[in-house]
């Protein structure tokens, strides 16, 4: 029943985007590109990374497309260049703000309850770092040793309230996606479901608390990943991946950016800020083809504490410390495409404004696993030089 309801009111919110927008009398398209962004330079890795001889590359580059069909409804959709031979969907969805007051009810129009809808391909809302963990975004070169994320399909309920409605700003979304990994078929007739509930308690203080549960995933991939790992656990034919996160963030004379929404790291206007995450996870897996195989579940935590640092308008500052590991020390799996229990990485940066959207960068960044007695350490620090844009 729970499927069925959950496909229903899909299904109707999406037919409702498309019988208002054809209804409207006259409809004027206005597309723009804001949000695309691209990086290139040089980076040089130790043996075991990702360019041992030292490259001139292209790790980052989105095209975005937005596009306003009224007030209320837009169509975005971003594709990746990397390098520039990779080409692939991140996003692609309607967002419909004020839909409920819109389809249903007037009155509800600036209540606390009108939320916007999100229906497609997006990512998952889950944690802060997930909106910033790119080479052009970030004001460190590499995202922490988590970097916990998912893009998947199905759609999402969210709202911003100011501090008139419940007496601090809030803001909070519920989405409802597939879970697994691959585009357009799931593989169970569970969904995954995502709860953020975020506040502004004091100007400088921003906090956020994300719950995701994938449902039951089959013997698939999962969609939400966590320092690279999305496989299932050895020898189960079912399993549900859940993770927890607590964000904070400080600021310190912050600017004119709005705390409730900070945007992305690098384009912060405050003096300086700090940022802490601490996360749970568990990889809960069973056997049910007999013979019955015993299932070692994954369990595990995660955290990262970052800071930047603004000198002068020009210049700024950033590093972070992470690690990510399972909870038993006889637990190996691969994190970060090393086999190890714990992954560690540390990661310094200076910045240079050449324009407010066009910066150089220059990144330095050391990895550390617990790997198996007798197994060779990974040798993958990395050191990059790169001019990153957005526009």
């Amino acid at each position: 029943m729970a499927r069925l309801l959950t496909g229903a009111f899909a299904l109707i919110c999406l037919a409702s985007v498309i019988i208002s927008t054809a209804s409207a009398e006259e409809t004027t398209v206005k597309v723009d590109f804001k949000g695309s962004k691209l990086s290139g330079g040089y980076i040089d890795s130790e043996s075991a990374g990702t360019n041992p001889n030292g490259s001139y590359v292209m790790p980052e580059g989105k095209l975005r497309i937005n596009g306003t069909l009224t007030p209320d409804i837009k169509v975005i959709t971003r594709m990746t260049l990397n390098n520039p031979n990779v080409l692939a969907m991140d996003y692609l969805y309607v967002d419909y703000t004020n839909f409920l007051s819109s389809i249903v009810a007037p009155s509800l129009k600036g209540s606390a309850f009108d939320p916007m809808l999100r229906v497609g391909l997006f990512k998952v809302d889950i944690g802060e770092e997930t909106w910033g963990n790119n080479l052009v975004d970030a004001a460190t070169g590499q995202p922490s040793a988590t970097n916990t994320g998912a893009y998947d399909e199905g759609f999402q309920l969210s709202q911003v309230l100011p501090k008139d409605k419940l007496g601090i700003p809030v803001k909070w979304a519920v989405s409802f996606t597939n879970g697994n990994s691959g585009s357009g078929v799931d593989t169970t007739p569970a969904k995954a479901l995502c709860i953020k509930v975020a506040a502004n308690p004091i100007n400088e203080l921003y906090a956020s608390l994300s719950h995701y549960n994938s449902g039951d995933l089959g013997t698939a991939a999962a969609a939400m990943s966590f320092a690279g790992l999305s496989a299932r656990p050895t020898n189960s034919t079912q399993w549900t991946r859940t993770i927890t996160e607590l964000d904070l963030r400080y600021d310190i004379q912050p600017g004119k950016e709005k705390r409730l929404e900070p945007g992305m790291p690098v384009m912060s206007d405050s003096k300086a800020f700090f940022r802490l995450a601490y996360g749970q996870f568990k990889d809960d897996g069973k056997d049910t083809v007999t013979p019955i195989v015993s299932v070692t579940d994954r369990e595990g935590s995660y955290y990262f504490v970052e800071g930047t640092y603004n000198p002068i308008p020009k210049v700024y500052l950033a590093a972070r410390y992470s690690n990510v590991g399972f909870d038993k020390s006889t637990v190996y799996a691969t994190l970060n495409s090393c086999n190890c229990n714990s992954y560690t990485r540390t990661t310094v940066c200076v910045g240079y404004r050449l324009t407010d959207n066009t910066h150089i960068k220059l990144d330095y960044t050391t990895n550390a696993e617990d790997v198996a007695s007798g197994t060779a350490a990974y040798k993958n620090n990395q050191f990059g030089l790169l001019v990153t844009t957005t526009f």
